[in-house]
């Protein structure tokens, strides 16, 4: 009787360490997932996001966080391809579109830029990061009359966007409408006081703040 009481008490042991160690790999990887989603994260996003990844390969979402610490760091093709390879995993990643989209457009690949964020509106049709940011690239490459009908659907859904207000008054300027550009300018800088880009456009038209 001795015996099987010492028996149940190592089983009841055994299961309570079970338990413990299974509860500190949780708290781990929810440590890790939480860098790994953390915006900004640099070089510790990217270390998080790479093991995660290593535990679970599929996860779409790990490659997009890690896709965003690599382009914040400044490092174009490691994003592009974790960007890549999370639209594989998800091909309705229309986060992941726009932003390999926005490192296309800072590399100057206008046109693959201009493939994804139109990839990304097909997939959202209410993404407006993705309608000011194919606007902007509009602008880039001289076609402003192709960029405004883009920013004006991206402005209903975030009417605040002090970005967006700024790309409207790019292309507002490029085609010689000038009062509405400054009024752009101007509200741009209403909802973003440092925004550099508007401040000296108005001071390229002359206009105040």
């Amino acid at each position: 009787m001795r015996i099987q009481l010492r028996r149940v008490s190592y089983i009841a042991a055994a299961l309570v360490f079970v338990i413990a160690s299974e509860a500190v790999r949780q708290f781990l990887l929810e440590r890790v997932i939480a860098r790994c989603d953390a915006d900004g994260g640099g070089a510790r996003a990217i270390s998080a996001c790479s093991e995660l990844i290593r535990r679970a390969p599929a996860d779409s979402i790990a490659y997009y966080n890690r896709g965003n610490a690599y382009q914040d760091l400044g490092d174009r093709d490691r994003a592009i391809a974790d960007y890549t390879k999370a639209i594989e995993l998800f091909p309705f990643y229309a986060a992941a579109y726009n932003n390999r989209g926005n490192t296309y457009l800072s590399a100057g690949s206008y046109d693959k830029a201009i493939a994804d964020f139109t990839r990304a509106i097909e997939v959202n049709p209410k993404h407006a990061l993705a309608y000011s940011n194919r606007a902007w690239t509009y602008a880039q490459i001289g076609k402003p009359a192709d960029g405004l009908p883009d920013v004006e659907k991206s402005l209903p859904l975030q009417p605040a966007d002090a970005r967006a207000l700024n790309t409207r008054g790019h292309l507002f300027e490029a085609l010689c409408r000038t009062d509405d550009a400054i009024a752009d300018f101007r509200r741009s800088l209403a909802q973003d006081p440092d925004n550099q880009d508007s401040q000296e456009a108005l001071k390229r038209l002359n206009a105040s703040p």
